[in-house]
């Protein structure tokens, strides 16, 4: 069965191979296969940025302890893609750097599991994991810089979406950064678009730490 697991600063030692495989994950899809112009090979095959810090979650979708897609957040009262390296992009609305805001980058898929690149089962299970994770920690919005290619695709889903600035090229891409609503609609809506269960698949390991600091109203945890 596919579990998507919360892995904060306060529990990553339960998650070392997992987190390991996820950096290796990494290096293979955004330097050798997508070959991002900003990141350069490492010779430990593993890749890390900027981004990677105390405070970044990480979501994994794991299956009987294989890793096969995940994502990250960080908050946006930090160091975040949009406003530390796109702040243009951000233009209309200005950056986000609010606790209860958080910033979503890496997404990926292992890619002997993509299926369909714009409706991949283990995407959409991370994607909709994320929105529940966001729910239970008093998330308000999740902002994002994208390939405008998944706009749409976000609001077939029912996310409602807000532009932060106008859509540029880089490398070859046009990107867009945005704002997503955190809602139970949008979680529902989601999990009704791409045909996903209802019931969750997040898993929380002790010990706990909250994604907004100083927040006591925190969910269950395994």
């Amino acid at each position: 069965m596919l579990e998507v697991h919360v892995i904060t600063n306060a529990n990553r030692h339960l998650y070392e191979r997992e987190l390991d495989e996820h950096h290796q994950i990494r290096h293979r899809i955004y330097i050798e296969e997508l070959q991002w112009r900003g990141l350069k090979p490492r010779a430990d095959k593993r890749e890390y940025d900027q981004f990677d810090i105390a405070e970044t979650v990480y979501l994994l979708a794991l299956e009987q302890n294989r890793v096969l897609g995940g994502l990250r957040l960080v908050p946006t009262t930090g160091p975040q893609l949009i406003g530390d390296v796109f702040p243009h992009l951000a233009s209309m609305q200005g950056v986000p750097r609010r606790p209860d805001i958080a910033e979503w980058t890496r997404i990926f898929v292992v890619q002997e599991r993509r299926e369909d690149h714009s409706n991949s089962k283990i995407r959409s299970t991370v994607s909709a994991a994320m929105m529940e994770y966001a729910l239970q920690e008093g998330i308000s919005a999740i902002s994002v810089l994208m390939n405008a290619f998944w706009l749409p695709k976000l609001q077939e889903s029912g996310w409602r979406t807000r532009p932060l600035g106008l859509p540029d090229q880089h490398d070859g891409e046009w990107l867009i950064a945005v704002l997503i609503d955190v809602t139970p609609e949008a979680l529902a809506g989601l999990r009704a678009a791409r045909g996903l269960s209802q019931q969750s698949v997040l898993v929380h390991r002790d010990p706990y730490r909250p994604f907004i600091p100083g927040r006591t109203d925190v969910p269950a945890v395994a």
